[in-house]
């Protein structure tokens, strides 16, 4: 008797939410804290958020620091700090750095090892699985635990996972949206503590959209879904707190939009016209007569916001840019002209369908070349990367297969809980086109691979969708959405 004591506490321990969120961390930690340590080098970007820290690269690896190898300890120098980057640039990742630099003040250390914050995110991450799973037990059966299954291997991926050792916002976009879903789960299936529930999706969305800029333009598809719920409970109490919380969000994400520092604003709208806009144009002169510039321009077509030479620096030019320009305008001049929309997205879709950045994932110490990728846990990425045709219309494809398949499901189904989690399901296909379209509107041609995270994402999301309904069907198990 005490045997099966013992092994039914065991059994009822190891339930598919603590197992699956043991296993994700457990996968997390080797791949990320086992010699060699992986992470991402840095772009340029992580001075925008150390700053805040008077935290900056170590002066011996000032040569290094870029792009080829992963930087590991940060110094405390403010001088040094705030040269790279002025205070501004404002994101919701420096709740997690914050602990860290924290602990490392009050026990006297001078310097940061990433592989703390590293540990802080992926603690984070596996909490945030857990709690997803949990707030969605109401659907729970085989084609969720499949999901499940499959969603461990695809987002434990080191594609995804390497932003941990790193100050990127990838980090708190990954872990906050798993917040929002969550949060959503709940409040599906949530019969008390409803307003509860609700004002616990829209804090979630708000800190997702204070992770990066480009988070901004999902707003209206949360808001979108957040009236949905609203309705299924149908009491005016529940549309009151809605109308207060969404108000409360948008005025958030208003707010955070309008404080994007100077620089960045620069760099995002001189990318998107040189760098997006001219690069494939067969004429550009025309392009940037119609935007209100000098033919003569043209010469900059491909240039980025960054290089020295760039127009950028350019102190008359920039006044005049920043007095014209804006990223409305951007989007009229692709809409006006659809066939470079296609053409430009389709130029998006192939370098977002690499999934990785060309950024180092290993330490100098460890020999590697500079850039050199990891294939620790990379099937997903790799196999990914190579099947996949990497263009528009893969993308338009897989949209429509999805929506599909959640549409025959939608009505063939008879329960509202189920209806409700299947609409939330299509909305990652809208979520997933308007990050398509932001970043190729947005960025122009630099650096799409990364950013194109949030847009690899939400595609997955749909992927793992797909597969566990066909592999729910190959095993003849009873379709049941998840």
């Amino acid at each position: 008797m005490g045997a099966r004591n013992v092994l039914s506490r065991v059994r009822r321990f190891f339930k598919l939410e603590r197992t699956v969120s043991i296993a994700v961390f457990a996968i997390v930690c080797w791949q990320l804290f086992i010699p060699p340590v992986l992470g991402l080098a840095d772009n340029g970007d992580f001075a925008r958020l150390l700053v805040y820290f008077d935290l900056t690269h170590p002066p011996s690896d000032r040569d290094n620091r870029y792009f080829g190898y992963l930087d590991r300890y940060y110094v405390r120098d403010a001088a040094q700090a705030i040269q790279y980057s002025p205070r501004g640039f404002v994101s919701s990742e420096l709740a997690f750095i914050a602990g860290p630099v924290a602990v490392d003040r009050i026990i006297g250390k001078k310097s940061l090892d990433v592989i703390e914050l590293g540990v802080v995110h992926s603690v984070a991450f596996a909490a945030s699985v857990y709690f997803v799973l949990f707030a969605s037990r109401a659907f729970a059966g085989k084609m969720r635990t499949i999901g499940v299954i499959l969603g461990s291997i695809v987002f434990t991926d080191i594609a995804y996972i390497a932003y941990f050792n790193s100050f990127y916002g990838e980090s708190a976009t990954l872990i906050f949206f798993l917040i929002i879903a969550a949060c959503a789960y709940a409040s599906m299936a949530a019969e008390r503590s409803r307003i509860a529930w609700l004002g616990a999706y829209f804090v979630a969305v708000t800190v997702f959209l204070l992770a990066k800029y480009q988070n901004i333009a999902l707003l209206p598809v949360f808001l979108f879904f957040g009236g949905l719920v609203v309705k299924r409970w149908g009491e005016i109490k529940h549309f009151q707190a809605y109308f207060v919380f969404a108000l409360a969000a948008s005025y958030g994400g208003y707010m955070y939009f309008i404080s994007s520092p100077d620089a960045v604003n620069d760099a995002v709208l001189y990318n998107s016209v040189f760098n997006g806009i001219l690069v494939d144009s067969p004429t550009p002169g025309d392009d940037l007569a119609a935007l209100g510039f000098p033919r003569e321009l043209a010469r900059y077509a491909g240039s980025t916001a960054f290089q020295p030479d760039s127009l950028r620096f350019n102190a008359q030019f920039l006044t005049k840019f920043r007095a014209s320009m804006t990223i409305g305008k951007v989007f009229r001049f692709y809409l006006e002209r659809p066939g470079r929309l296609f053409d430009a997205m389709n130029r998006t879709a192939k370098s977002a369908f690499r999934l990785r950045p060309k950024l180092g994932n290993y330490e100098k110490s460890t020999g590697r070349a500079p850039g050199s990728l990891s294939q620790s846990w990379a099937m997903w990425s790799s196999v990914r990367s190579a099947l996949s045709p990497g263009n528009l219309w893969f993308v338009i494809a897989i949209g429509i297969l999805y929506l599909g398949l959640l549409s025959r499901s939608w009505l063939r189904s008879q329960d509202r809980l189920s209806r409700l989690n299947l609409e939330w399901s299509a909305l990652i296909a809208v979520m997933a086109l308007a990050q398509l379209l932001l970043i190729t509107v947005s960025d122009g041609i630099l650096d799409l691979t990364k950013h194109a995270y949030l847009f690899n994402l939400l595609f997955d999301y749909m992927l793992v969708l797909m597969l566990t309904h066909l592999l729910a069907s190959f095993m003849g198990t009873a379709v049941r959405p998840a």
